[in-house]
């Protein structure tokens, strides 16, 4: 039985043991590090009430104990595979271990996603961007502050992004784009009825239309030249945070941005620089 199960399941210790075992369960990362003196003063027990819980658990002495539980937790730590995105933690988790379930959440997220991407959708993606006479941005909720730094990153390499700023211009904005210009919509579910109002708008002036969206079989992807996927693993309602959409579609507008860089390296760079330059003379 690991050392975790063990000082979970208190029934053969003391008052003072099961004080000790419970600030153990709280505090696992911090014991590590902890000397048996500083154990002592948090749990109002003492060094020698310590030695008798290790020794309890089988083990030599405190060093020991902290040594053993080190190797489990950073096996614990390994060990998180699968992790609900809608609740990837829990309340007994410690910081740590939710620190590891939202690395997780993350990291399936980015790499799920990549796996839908391929070459030629992004080089159509950047075709279409650099083929346009004005490029738009339409996102609402969580994903407006993902495509407000796309927007930023765009603007400092010479490259003008229009996106609605006051509530309800959205439809207005898009019925000033024509077939000579793009828009990049971004909805995960791919069923909100605002973009889809938009989508439609764009779709009867001719606009070119870029869905990044979860749904390739939506209504709103439907109605697009071209869908950037991502994968699909939350649910619309029910969920602490939308950690694994939001960093979904970060990953595809950063994606988008290097791609429309490199397009045009050499110019990209020295307007960068040169903006960098100009803006640092500015300062007082």
């Amino acid at each position: 039985m690991t050392i975790i199960k063990q000082l979970q399941t208190s029934e053969k210790f003391n008052g003072s043991e099961k004080t000790i075992a419970q600030y153990i369960l709280q505090n696992k990362e911090q014991v590590i590090t902890m000397s048996i003196q500083a154990l002592a003063s948090k749990t109002f027990t003492s060094t020698s009430t310590i030695v008798r819980l290790c020794r309890k658990l089988g083990l030599k002495g405190y060093q020991d104990f902290k040594i053993n539980l080190a190797a489990e937790l950073q096996k614990h730590y390994d060990n998180i595979s699968t992790v609900d995105p809608d609740f990837p933690f829990t309340e007994d988790d410690s910081n740590k271990e939710i620190s590891q379930k939202i690395l997780e959440v993350m990291k399936d997220s980015i790499t799920q996603t990549s796996d839908l991407l391929s070459n030629e959708l992004l080089e159509r993606a950047v075709r279409d961007i650099l083929k346009s006479d004005k490029l738009g941005l339409f996102s609402y909720g969580d994903t407006y502050t993902a495509a407000l730094s796309f927007q930023n990153k765009l603007m400092k390499i010479n490259f003008n992004v229009t996106m609605p700023v006051l509530f309800g211009e959205n439809n207005f904005l898009a019925s000033n784009f024509t077939k000579n210009d793009c828009a990049i919509l971004i909805s995960y579910s791919g069923s909100s009825k605002d973009t889809y109002q938009i989508a439609r708008i764009l779709r009867l002036n001719g606009c070119k239309i870029i869905t990044i969206t979860s749904d390739k079989d939506s209504e709103i992807a439907k109605l697009s030249d071209l869908v950037l996927p991502i994968i699909n693993t939350e649910s619309k309602a029910v969920k602490i945070s939308p950690f694994a959409s939001q960093v979904a579609i970060e990953y595809i507008l950063n994606t988008l941005y290097s791609c429309l860089f490199v397009a045009n390296y050499d110019d990209n760079q020295r307007h960068r620089l040169a903006s960098e330059k100009l803006f640092s003379n500015s300062r007082f």
